[in-house]
């Protein structure tokens, strides 16, 4: 079955015509929705397979996994999951696996754990899967610690996607010293673990040796180099160097808008206006469209989608009540508003809203107006979580006792008492 739209539509058309459908042809149908992304549709051709009572197998489970390996389809995920366990079906390494990684990216780290823990038998996937979840959670030290355990099994053969599992654990911990030590064992490192190894030494402020590194890899005009390097400059408020990569970035791309609204905000940061309104012409004239930030949350099995400023939800007014009393509630327990200090990483929508009007405020918002007490808030954002939000969010989780989780590009934020899983470097 080929991949293209067009021929998708086709084999669901002959799919749809067919008199009887076996487990390969339902199979099939799922895998072609899923490679498409069409996740929604290969959920309901699941559900509809098993009310014709054809039991699925570990290739068609393993099929379906990847749809519910986001945020707001996590409960399919756990149905399914509980699925197998009543009907007896093979839950092997492959199908183990293939749950564990749906855990992870849906945000549910302790539930992919536990999968890891009740394995019999681990193969390589196993380890790297739950190295790179631990990391992608801000437990970085538990993935390094994991990888320790995983180098005992003279079995297990370390290939380029473990190592790069761990280089990302060395990254979220700040291990500088075991970073380069596993960076050394890599017989042919690739781009992927030379930007790890960059992100790893910005983080920590090794700038000379950030330099240093790239020279020797001969890899500067490597845009994801530059990201990587862009995110130490943010973290350590490296401002000038900040802007010479900008600059470099819409040298190497003139057509991603994302780079001169990196650039916009710089000079916004330094109130030189006149050219942020050049800038802003030039986006124009160039017919480029910089990205739109949007977050969504999950509730009573409907996904609430919110743009920034967004007021066009039912309970709009409720949503922004909430955050303009938490904003108070802060303020008057002695602690400061949050920093209006937008970094490299944001959107231009975003820095000329005001705070309350960020499209993951709404969402978090939404969430604790409508959930019991104690309920975890669990949001998605589609780009990194400004340092304003951020700070916010650590606010609200210890105001409201309630442990919140933001899933941005890089990573999963979990907020609780005040504090970030991330460590405030993200």
């Amino acid at each position: 079955m080929r991949e293209s739209r067009q021929s998708l539509e086709e084999a669901r058309s002959l799919f749809d015509a067919m008199p009887s459908r076996d487990l390969i042809s339902w199979t099939e149908m799922i895998q072609g929705h899923v490679k498409n992304g069409g996740y929604n549709e290969a959920l309901k051709l699941f559900r509809l397979m098993t009310k014709a009572r054809i039991k699925p197998d570990s290739l068609t489970v393993t099929s379906i996994l990847p749809a519910c390996a986001r945020v707001p389809a996590h409960k399919q995920g756990k149905e399914l999951h509980a699925y197998l366990f009543r009907n007896g079906i093979d839950m092997n390494p492959t199908v183990q696996n293939a749950f564990m990684d749906m855990y992870v990216k849906s945000g549910f780290i302790e539930l992919a754990s536990n999968v890891f823990t009740s394995m019999v038998e681990r193969d390589i996937i196993s380890w790297t899967i739950m190295i790179l979840g631990y990391s992608l959670h801000g437990q970085g030290a538990q993935g390094l610690g994991l990888f320790l355990e995983m180098e005992q099994d003279p079995s297990l053969e370390i290939d380029e996607f473990t190592y790069a599992a761990v280089l990302h654990a060395c990254v979220t911990a700040c291990r500088v010293d075991v970073g380069m030590s596993y960076f050394d064992r890599i017989k042919a490192p690739t781009v992927t673990h030379c930007v790890l190894m960059i992100a790893l030494l910005a983080r920590a402020g090794l700038f000379n040796d950030t330099r240093t590194f790239i020279k020797e890899h001969q890899i500067e005009n490597k845009v994801e180099v530059l990201r990587a390097l862009l995110d130490g400059c943010r973290i350590h408020q490296q401002v000038t160097m900040g802007k010479r990569i900008v600059e470099q970035l819409c040298e190497l791309e003139p057509l991603n808008a994302e780079n001169y609204v990196l650039l916009s905000n710089w000079y916004a940061e330094n109130a030189k206006w006149d050219m942020v309104d050049k800038l802003k012409t030039t986006i124009k004239d160039m017919g480029l469209k910089p990205k739109r930030a949007y977050s969504w949350i999950e509730f009573r099995n409907k996904v609430h989608v919110f743009g920034t400023g967004d007021v066009s939800h039912p309970r709009s007014e409720m949503i922004h009540w909430k955050l303009q009393h938490l904003m108070k509630k802060m303020e008057e327990g002695g602690g400061d508003r949050p920093s209006s200090i937008f970094s490299f990483h944001d959107v231009d929508e975003e820095r000329e809203c005001i705070l309350i009007g960020h499209c993951e405020m709404l969402a978090i918002s939404f969430g604790l107006i409508s959930t019991r007490e104690r309920t975890t808030v669990r949001v998605t954002k589609n780009l990194r979580v400004c340092g304003s939000c951020h700070d916010f969010t650590k606010a609200i989780s210890k105001i409201v006792r309630r442990e919140i989780i933001i899933k941005d590009p890089n990573c999963f934020h979990h907020f609780k008492n005040g504090h970030c899983s991330c460590g405030d470097l993200w």
